[in-house]
């Protein structure tokens, strides 16, 4: 019989505590804190920085990403162009898959991202130092 499956926010709140990214949802390969619901097709989590935190530069072969920033502000640059984007709370976003970026976050950003269609596709970037400069300054 189908129904309703809920995470409790106690315990979400409790899992961030000890890991920066929790996933709520999805077929997941690596173990997790919390006990996450089962989705073939999608996967959603909320990831929480408490202090300054950079993402090397890497893509999505397959996976396209949607953001919304609950609290915060984050920039991204995409490394084939050098644009950069800049998130605050309340924004939402997307990152198609294939784009190479680089992620820099102020502490206290806190999001809520799905992911679809579901899997592990992250491929890292070499990372050749020619970001230090943007990483050092937000």
């Amino acid at each position: 019989m189908k129904r309703i499956e809920v995470i409790s926010g106690e315990n979400i709140q409790s899992a961030l505590g000890s890991s920066k990214r929790q996933y709520l949802l999805g077929e997941l390969a690596l173990p997790q804190e919390l006990e996450y619901l089962r989705d073939p097709n999608v996967e959603a989590g909320i990831t929480e920085y408490t202090e300054y935190t950079i993402e090397k530069p890497h893509y999505h072969t397959t996976t396209t990403e949607y953001i919304y920033v609950l609290a915060g502000e984050s920039k991204y640059i995409n490394v084939e162009t050098q644009e950069e984007t800049f998130v605050k709370q309340g924004d939402f976003y997307l990152i198609h898959q294939g784009i190479t970026y680089a992620q820099k976050s102020k502490a206290g950003l806190k999001v809520l991202f799905f992911k679809y269609p579901s899997g592990n596709d992250k491929v890292t970037v070499e990372d050749d130092g020619s970001l230090d400069e943007w990483y050092s300054s937000f």
